[in-house]
């Protein structure tokens, strides 16, 4: 019964096209369900308080939750077989005092995408793959939440793997697209394996490419570093603006801009605008001479100019193309 309500839940948010489903407290005893669609939050509808005690204690063994502690703030990934039909989420639970906050964000398997398929402009294409073809350093694929950045660093995957040959081995926070032919570790703190304990493996285990989730935090920020440090190519995804809003918040998480020049070899950044009945990504894109030029701007310690196209005037081209 918990199960179908569940499954019925992610289907209407998927029907609308909804990135996440959020469960918050209600004006009585019930939880309000709302969808994110885009810039909005629209309620779907109430259950009641034992209907979702019910679900969060399914959703938390099933999505393999520390059931031991389940006060602490906790996130995770879910995934419901229903007949044919795959349905994965990625979980987070946020204990407040008086309630348990969750949200699912939905992660469509099926709407993986190759390089040549994610970008408007196909012009971007060349220049992603020519990044992914360095042979070490590190590449930051930035931008704000639901901007696409994982789809993209899976289509990167997708291109080294298959077009170039490499062997790919990522860690994950959760595993949010299920890959058969590369390795994926899931970090599980509980367990002991968490981002530096997962690296060092990692590195153990002749990988040509070590992808890391999301820099969220100093000490992931730390060891994606090192990685890029010992002759591989490391390949994550960062919240961020604009690609110097990225090196800023490396900064901020306690990396240098030594260590960013030595380091970085790429940045991306990206939002997706509404075309046709799809998405597509504008990207801003830095390597090569003009990642060397913003570097050596902000050792100086003030940067002038941007030798590389702004997410700015990507807008403003695609504003061009409507007209």
């Amino acid at each position: 019964m918990i199960k179908k309500q569940l499954i019925a839940i992610v289907k209407d948010a998927i029907k609308m096209a909804a990135s996440d489903i959020h469960f918050t407290q209600g004006q009585k005893e019930d939880v309000l369900i709302q969808l994110r669609a885009g810039n909005m939050m629209l309620p779907r509808s109430h259950i009641d308080r034992l209907t979702y005690e019910k679900m969060l204690a399914y959703i938390r063994f099933n999505a393999s939750m520390d059931l031991a502690h389940p006060m602490q703030p906790q996130s995770g990934g879910l995934v419901i077989q229903e007949g044919d039909d795959v349905l994965s989420c990625r979980v987070s639970i946020l204990p407040t005092a008086k309630f348990q906050s969750l949200v699912l964000r939905i992660i469509n398997i099926k709407m993986g995408k190759s390089l040549e398929e994610i970008p408007l402009f196909q012009s971007n294409v060349p220049l992603l793959k020519t990044m992914a073809e360095i042979e070490a350093g590190l590449i930051l694929i930035g931008g704000p939440t639901s901007s696409g950045k994982t789809t993209t660093a899976y289509a990167m995957i997708d291109y080294l793997k298959h077009d170039l040959g490499k062997s790919v081995i990522t860690i994950e926070d959760p595993i949010e697209y299920q890959q058969p032919d590369i390795v994926q570790m899931q970090v599980n703190e509980s367990a002991g394996m968490n981002y530096e304990v997962g690296i060092k493996e990692i590195l153990r285990h002749d990988p040509d490419i070590i992808v890391v989730g999301e820099i969220r935090d100093q000490t992931t920020a730390q060891n994606a570093i090192r990685a890029a440090l010992t002759g591989h190519l490391v390949i994550s995804t960062i919240h961020s603006k604009d690609n110097l809003g990225t090196i800023h918040r490396m900064m901020d998480l306690g990396t240098s801009i030594g260590d960013l020049s030595q380091a970085l070899v790429g940045l991306v950044n990206q939002r997706l605008i509404p075309v046709d009945e799809d998405k597509l990504a504008l990207f801003e894109i830095c390597f090569g001479e003009s990642l060397e030029n913003l570097v050596e701007q902000l050792i100086e310690g003030q940067v002038f100019s941007l030798s590389y196209t702004t997410i700015d005037e990507e807008f403003l081209k695609w504003e061009a193309t409507k007209k």
